[in-house]
C-alpha cells in the first residue's frame, strides 16, 4: 500500500484553496491541478509499504506528538512554486508558522518513523499547500502573484493516509488520525 502522513484541511480551507485553483487555471495550460477533496499538507512521503508495518507506523506517530502543545495555529499564505517560479514543477500556497510548530511537528513525524526503516528527507521542510504539478517545468510567475484569503485554521491532528493511484486522480483514504492535543 501507498501511504504518506498529512494533515486534512478544514472544509473551508478547501474552498477558498479552490476556488483559486479555478482562477489559476484559465491562466495555465500544462498543470495538473489538485482536485478539491485531495488537498492537504502532506508531511512525510512513505511510499509502498507492507500492510503489516501500519500498527508500527501508527505507534511511531503516536510518540511523534509528544510535548506537543495541543493544537497548531496556521493561515493560508501567498503563493510560489518549487524550484524556482521561472522554472516551476509544483505551484502551491505557503502555510504560516511563525513558532515553527508545524516544522517541529515534521522533524518529530521523520525522527519517529526513522527507526522503523522510512529514511529522513534531507530537504528542510517547508509547509506548503501543493495546487498544482506541472507536466514539464514552466514558467509560474504569473501564477504565484495571487493569493488567497488569509483563512486562519488550526492543525489539531495528523492522519495516516493510503494512496490509491488512479484517474483522473488518486484517491486518499485516512487509515488512523492522531490528535495533537491529548
Amino acid at each position: 500500500m501507498r501511504l504518506f502522513v498529512g494533515v486534512d484541511l478544514p472544509g473551508e480551507v478547501k474552498d477558498e484553496l479552490a476556488g483559486l485553483i479555478t482562477t489559476l487555471r484559465s491562466k495555465a495550460s500544462d498543470e495538473k491541478w489538485i482536485p478539491r477533496d485531495n488537498l492537504h499538507l502532506t508531511v512525510s512521503f512513505l511510499g509502498e509499504v507492507n500492510e503489516e508495518r501500519v500498527p508500527a507506523i501508527v505507534e511511531a506517530l503516536t510518540g511523534a506528538r509528544a510535548n506537543e502543545r495541543g493544537p497548531i495555529p496556521t493561515a493560508l499564505g501567498g503563493t510560489g512554486a518549487f524550484p524556482s517560479p521561472r522554472r516551476a514543477r509544483v505551484l502551491w500556497v505557503s502555510l504560516d508558522d511563525p513558532a515553527g510548530r508545524l516544522a517541529a511537528l515534521a522533524n518529530r513525524v521523520q525522527d519517529s518513523l526513522e527507526p522503523a526503516g522510512f529514511p529522513k528527507e534531507k530537504r528542510a521542510w517547508t509547509p506548503h499547500l501543493t495546487l498544482a504539478r506541472f507536466r514539464t517545468p514552466g514558467d509560474a510567475s504569473a501564477l504565484t502573484t495571487a493569493r488567497p484569503e488569509p483563512h486562519a485554521f488550526e492543525v489539531e491532528e495528523i492522519t495516516l493516509f493510503r494512496s490509491r493511484l488512479g484517474r483522473p486522480a488518486p484517491a486518499y483514504e485516512p487509515l488512523d488520525r492522531i490528535r495533537l492535543d491529548r
